[in-house]
């Protein structure tokens, strides 16, 4: 597929700076740039073209920002289906990069993915989701978009928490410099995804292997990135860096996910044994006794001459019946069964059931109810014998 036919599109206030991130590199004049939002100074600080940029509700909102309003975002992009119609032309691939919880991009991405739709154009949503210090109300307003308007609409849609930055950053890390490196690190995980879905690999991980771990699956994601010099050393320097990437969470992320794909980018000089060398090792990262889908897959481009880019996603499923649901207010990737430490996962015996004396409370008159002596405890009151798991 030629690679200008693959737009991406970044849709309100965190989508635009991140794709200010994303056309610093060298691979991004490659692909067809958009930004999208109501507010004119994110446009100009995108980045992209004027002529590419897509300014919603110009008379509703008059140049102004959503603040946060669900509804707000919803209305600016209401009446703009026909200039996403003749923006969108001649696409086959619409990658949109944006940051959930409230305004434009919460607002206004069902009608976008709507449009490409009826359009037949293959869709991919990447998207950040609110600290849990954002409060209860946004992580769960992000939620319910993703469940009900994204999924059902767009072929991959990868969710990625922005409190995975707490895990990889010191405390003392100033705000403005965690969001610049995560920007950074999802601008670089924008060329691996449009690579995978773009057909450019060299072997494995194609677009239907990719698509189909995310398809339709309500999930949280977690990604990593490395940059490094082409080399003997390449293989552990990339891992090294990737392990350390503030959203991948740490090493144990890839062993508490569903599903893991690793994409590799290098030069054209990348050879076969450099490829596998690197692959493996990631394998390697995988612990054997957590069953999941492992992708793996190569790709060459000429931007990436005596470098590789090694990009890792990882994918926790919250729509699994037999995993548990993160607790309210966060995201989390850990699992409830037994860990690597050694646990055996067997269910704890019970204490001592059987009833004891009542001490000064013996002579006192009994708590009845409809005939049972509420005193007695239930399962001794209905014959029922307890499970204790030996």
């Amino acid at each position: 597929m030629s690679e200008n036919r693959i737009a991406i599109m970044a849709v309100g206030g965190a989508g635009c700076r991140i794709i200010q991130k994303f056309t610093a590199l060298d691979a991004a004049k490659k692909f067809r740039l958009l930004a999208l939002d109501s507010d004119i100074e994110a446009l100009r600080n995108s980045g992209v073209p004027e002529e590419n940029w897509i300014q919603a509700g110009r008379l509703l909102r008059s140049g102004r920002g959503c603040g946060g309003d669900l509804i707000a975002g919803q209305q600016a992009l209401a009446n703009e289906r026909k200039l996403l119609n003749t923006v969108l032309s001649g696409t086959d691939v619409l990658i949109i990069v944006a940051g959930l919880g409230g305004g434009l991009a919460t607002g206004g991405l069902p009608v976008i993915l709507g449009v490409a739709a009826k359009m037949h154009i293959t869709t991919a949503v990447l998207v950040t989701l609110p600290f849990a210090m954002e409060g209860f109300q946004r992580r769960q307003i992000s939620d319910e978009k993703i469940k009900n308007d994204l999924l059902p609409i767009a072929d991959a849609v990868i969710a990625l928490p922005n409190d995975l930055l707490f895990s990889a950053m010191e405390a003392e890390t100033p705000v403005a410099e965690a969001f610049a490196k995560s920007d950074e690190e999802i601008s670089r995980s924008l060329f691996a995804v449009a690579t995978v879905l773009g057909g450019a690999n060299l072997f494995n991980a194609d677009f239907a292997a990719f698509t189909g771990v995310l398809k339709r699956r309500h999930s949280l994601c977690a990604l990593g990135t490395a940059m490094v010099t082409d080399g003997d050393e390449a293989a552990s320097a990339a891992m090294d860096e990737l392990l350390a990437s503030p959203l991948l969470g740490g090493p144990e992320t890839l062993d508490n996910a569903d599903a893991v794909t690793f994409s590799l980018i290098g030069g054209p000089e990348l050879s076969m044994g450099r490829a596998r060398a690197v692959l493996d090792l990631c394998s390697r990262q995988i612990n054997p006794d957590f069953e999941k889908k492992i992708l793996l897959g190569a790709a060459a481009d000429t931007d990436f001459s005596g470098r590789i880019q090694l990009t890792a996603l990882a994918v926790r499923y919250l729509d699994n019946p037999v995993k548990s649901e993160p607790a309210a207010g966060k995201y989390s990737f850990r699992r409830n069964n037994a860990s690597r430490s050694g646990d055996s996962g067997e269910q704890l015996a019970l204490p001592n059931l059987d009833i004891v004396e009542k001490g000064i409370m013996e002579n006192t008159t009994p708590i009845m109810l409809d005939g049972e002596d509420l005193d007695v405890p239930t399962f001794i009151r209905r014959g029922l014998v307890i499970e204790t798991g030996k």
